[in-house]
């Protein structure tokens, strides 16, 4: 029978227990002494919250340089963005791709016809002040003036290369952008585009942009009910060139709230 060695289990993690406490003070003497003889301090307290409270001091003056740099792009306020009907055609169901290049669809075959069309604009609150982290949502017909919905009863002649739905997330400066199309004839209505704002799950505006010296606009009663608030909806546009280079329609159509989000 083989002997038990005397310094069983129990011994033998007290030892270790022992040599492991006295390197610890051991460590301990030599960092004072070091910080004596340096000139520093020992930390004091507990590392931990003092970082997390640096961390969350630094939070506050991130956030607090935000508001002052959104401040400093407030304008006055000359307009409120009307709100119009939804309309029927809001997609039932969204589409896979739905980022602000409505022009390009993930997996599609080939190119959307129409003029590309490029507009771009800031979202402000009721005080003026840049929204971020909103989302602006838009969708329109393709060239042939057609909608992604079952509910259009010329869907089956939809252009399957044209996104139809887009959504753009506001920058830190409340900047929005879309590339697209610009919609196809759609009598007797003006050509449109329908637009939506959200937030931290609210829906904030509904409307509609129109193009400006559009024959169809005058007689047509929903642009009419936006009553002298319509300007706020027309869109001018122009010639110019993409980023590639390629002609493109441009345009610009801030959208000013009714809400103050920023207090």
């Amino acid at each position: 029978m083989t002997r038990e060695n005397p310094m069983n289990k129990r011994t033998l993690q007290s030892v270790l227990l022992a040599a492991a406490l006295a390197a610890i003070a051991l460590a301990a003497c030599v960092a004072t002494e070091i910080g004596a003889e340096s000139g520093m301090q020992a930390p004091q307290g507990n590392p931990a919250k003092e970082v997390s409270a640096a961390s969350q001091e630094e939070g506050d003056l991130g956030e607090a340089s935000v508001e002052q740099d959104l401040e400093a792009l407030r304008i006055e306020i000359e307009y409120y963005t009307p709100s119009q009907t939804e309309g029927p055609f809001y997609p039932v169901q969204m589409p896979d791709d739905r980022d602000n290049d409505l022009f390009v669809v993930d997996g599609a075959g080939g190119r959307p016809a129409g003029e590309i069309l490029v507009f771009e604009g800031t979202l402000y609150d009721g005080a003026g002040i840049p929204v971020p982290g909103a989302v602006v949502e838009i969708w329109q017909t393709d060239d042939n003036g057609i909608y992604m919905h079952p509910g259009d009863s010329n869907s089956s002649r939809r252009d399957v290369n044209f996104q139809s739905y887009g959504e753009s997330e506001t920058g830190p400066d409340g900047r929005y952008s879309f590339r697209t199309i610009m919609p196809g004839d759609y009598n007797p209505r003006p050509r449109h585009i329908h637009v939506k704002v959200r937030m931290d799950g609210r829906e904030l505006l509904t409307t509609q942009f129109y193009f400006s010296k559009d024959s169809n606009a005058g007689p047509d009663r929903i642009f009419a009910g936006a009553g002298e608030e319509v300007s706020a909806l027309i869109m001018e546009i122009e010639e110019g060139l993409d980023s590639e280079g390629n002609s493109v329609l441009m345009g610009r159509r801030d959208i000013v709230l009714r809400d103050i989000l920023s207090e």
